[in-house]
């Protein structure tokens, strides 16, 4: 496969494919949102990691002024108790939600997120496809 069919297969997944964030979150409501979880994906951490990886870079492109932090954590010895969460951050930057994110799946954060936050689904023709 070449390089320029990547780029597009990459692209595509980020603006077009991946369905679940593509929405618009009201940006006069939200600053951004902080996401920390720890950096090995044990203890419950893999759901962030996965979200993190699969739906944040669309959520991103649909809402490029969207401040979008993330903390990865080290936890070397593997005994301390590491947070787990998803903060929505107002204009003002104070946490107005916080979504526990341990042991849960990518999908059922997201699902949560949407749930806690004012957003609008991008309709179909609206949607970036290269």
């Amino acid at each position: 496969m070449s390089k320029i069919v990547r780029q597009k297969n990459f692209l595509n997944a980020i603006s077009y494919t991946t369905k679940k964030p593509q929405v618009l979150i009201n940006g006069s409501k939200y600053q951004g949102i902080r996401l920390t979880f720890q950096v090995e994906n044990h203890s419950g951490h893999m759901g962030p990691r996965m979200l993190w990886r699969k739906y944040l870079p669309t959520l991103q492109f649909y809402n490029p002024n969207l401040k979008i932090d993330i903390i990865r954590i080290y936890n070397k010895n593997k005994a301390e108790n590491i947070p787990c969460i998803l903060e929505v951050l107002d204009k003002g930057g104070n946490t107005v939600e916080t979504i526990d994110m341990k042991n849960k799946m990518y999908d059922s954060i997201m699902d949560e997120f949407l749930n806690k936050v004012d957003h609008k689904i991008i309709p179909e023709e609206e949607l970036v496809h290269v």
